[in-house]
Parts: C-alpha cells; structure tokens; sequence
C-alpha cells in the first residue's frame, strides 16, 4: 500500500472505532447516570440511553484530525482553513445537542433560546465565506458576498441542524438518513473532483457505521440533539464547502414534508405538539396514533400496511431510508445527466 493512502484508511478506522468504542463506554454509563428515555414504539417501552450522540461528534472530530496530522507527515494537507472550520462547527453544533440533551431531562432549553444559540454554530463559516469568496456559489447570479456569507449560509447551517431532528424517532433512523445523504454528497463531490469535501463526507458515513451497530433495532442507545445538530450542521458546513447548496436542499424533501405536516397539524388542524411515534402492540406492530397523517414516519407506517398488512419500527426505517436512498440517486443521476446520457 502506497503511504499517500495511508491518512485516508487510517481516518476511516480512527473514526469508525472510535465512534464504536465510545457508544459502547457511554450506554452503561448513561444508565449508570440516570440518562436514559423509553423507547416509545416498543410495547413494554423499555429504558435505552440518551445523547449517544456525541460519540459520533468525537468521531468525526478524531477522523479529521488524524487525517491532518497523518498527511503533514507525506505532503502539506490542504483546505486547512476550511477542515478546521468544519471541526469548530461540528464541534460548536455537538455541544449544544449535548446540553440540551443533558437539561432536558430536568427543565430543558427553550426553543427560541436554541435557534439563538445554534446561530453561533454557523460563525465558523460565516468567516470562512467572508475571507474566500469562492465559495459564494451564487455571485454569478448576481448575489453579494456579505449576504451570501451573512445570511444565506446561517439559514443553510441552522436550517439543515434543526432539519435532521424532525426526522426522528425510530431506531437507526437519524444515523442511517445521515449515512445516506452524506454517502450521496461524497459521491457528487466526487464526479466534481472535490476529493478533499468528499473524503470528509466519507469520514461521517465511518463514525455514524460504528454508532449505528448499537442504534439500529433494538436500540441500546438515543443519538439524541447531539447527533441531530452535528449532523445537520455538518451536512450544511460539507455543502457550502462543496459549492453544492441546491444540490444539497433537493436532499431534504423527507425533512421538508415533515414541516410541513407539522405546521398542518399545529396552525391547521390544532393538534398541538404531535408526536412521530406509532402506537406498539405485544406482537411488535403499529398502529398510526391519529387518524391523519401529521409525519413521515406515519406515512411509512400507512405504506407498509398497505404492503404487508402490518408495520413494525424496523419496516419504517428502512422504508424511509428506501425513500431517501431513490432520493439520492434520481439527485444523482438529475445533476449529471449530461454524463450519463452520450
């Protein structure tokens, strides 16, 4: 094996190991610690641990920095700016996640309080923009740098952190939609020959492979605000680096149907705060708990009904990661048509 591919295997594992080691230390001590919640599309609503989330921050964090370090030692890393713009803001969006995962279980932060402090999450690369205009993909349109850098990117960086936590809920379904979205931003950096954004993408994928072995069905542990803000922020960090925002939104129509069937619920039909979960019975199957459907994880329940006559939690998550996967591809394929077709 040639030694210039050495930081890149080494990261994967640094990240992918480490994520898997932490969650496997953090379970028993979250339960030791009384952080845990019920696992509500259970029937017996057994008690899982909470925020395990974080490990897959650390992970990341410790994938990156093991790639910087390992490759000064072959050749100069570059994009050194930008990998630690994305650490700070991954490491910014981790910390919220994990205090609000942590108060929660005694008076929690307020909602408006968390859109003001995950603005913070965004200063990173509000900066970053600033200082190297190039990223403002859309000064061809006529769009300036101050409001690329001042407003369009916290909306994309707040945006994509609190989008991640309407799709929730269910186990393995947070990690394997981040999986799925940031494995499909790999592969579009890719064809665009941006190596470095893809490799960080790849880099997530690692960590949150080695979380999902103790978050996939049956959970032994919640990721919780910290994985959903992370992972959000650091999709939205990944596609500004990538100058790929529309392709990143189109990304997002599982997130979008979310808000919207929640703001159909809340302002439409008055259904005050409505909740994702099915309503488990002693075989393992779920029933819609309202009579319309406010999610979509409800509307995976209903297709899988129609399907197999039953739904089970395990059914809905691949359903939805299904739906997210075809997403993918049609994005793929839609953006490089020109490629495809001769």
């Amino acid at each position: 094996m040639s030694l210039e591919f050495l930081p890149y295997l080494t990261s994967l594992i640094v990240a992918l190991g480490s994520a898997f080691y932490l969650t496997k230390r953090w379970i028993p001590a979250a339960r030791y610690f009384g952080l845990v919640g019920k696992d509500m599309n259970k029937y017996a609503q057994p008690e899982v641990a909470e925020g395990g989330g974080i490990s897959v921050v650390i992970g990341i964090t410790f994938g990156l920095f093991s790639y910087l370090f390992l490759k000064a030692f072959i050749i100069t890393p570059t994009h050194l700016v930008e990998i630690y713009s994305v650490i700070s803001v991954i490491l910014l969006a981790g910390l919220l996640g994990f205090a609000d995962d942590i108060l929660g279980w005694k008076k929690g932060i307020r909602q408006r309080r968390k859109v003001l402090l995950s603005a913070a999450i965004a200063l990173p690369m509000m900066t970053l923009t600033l200082l190297h205009p190039e990223y403002n993909t859309f000064s061809s349109w006529g769009i300036p740098l101050w409001f690329y850098a001042l407003i369009i990117v916290p909306i994309g960086i707040i945006g994509a952190s609190n989008a991640v936590n309407m799709v929730a809920g269910y186990n393995g379904l947070e990690a394997g939609l981040g999986a799925i979205i940031l494995a499909t931003l790999a592969i579009q950096a890719y064809i665009l020959q941006e190596m470095w954004v893809a490799y960080m993408a790849i880099i997530g994928v690692a960590a949150l492979l080695g979380f999902l072995y103790f978050n996939w069905y049956p959970a032994k542990v919640f990721p919780g605000d910290s994985l959903s803000y992370s992972l959000g922020a650091y999709i939205g960090a990944l596609v500004i680096l990538g100058n790929i925002e529309i392709f990143g939104v189109l990304l997002f129509p599982l997130f979008f149907l979310d808000f919207i069937l929640y703001f159909k619920a809340r302002k439409i039909d008055n259904m005050g705060d409505v909740q994702a979960f099915g309503v488990p019975d002693e075989n393992g199957h779920l029933e819609l708990p309202y009579e319309k459907i406010y999610d979509s994880c409800h509307l995976a329940i209903k297709i899988q009904k129609k399907l197999m006559g039953y739904a089970t939690e395990r059914g809905v998550v691949i359903i939805l990661l299904s739906i997210q996967a075809l997403i993918g591809v049609i994005i793929l394929v839609g953006f490089n048509i020109s490629s495809v077709i001769p």
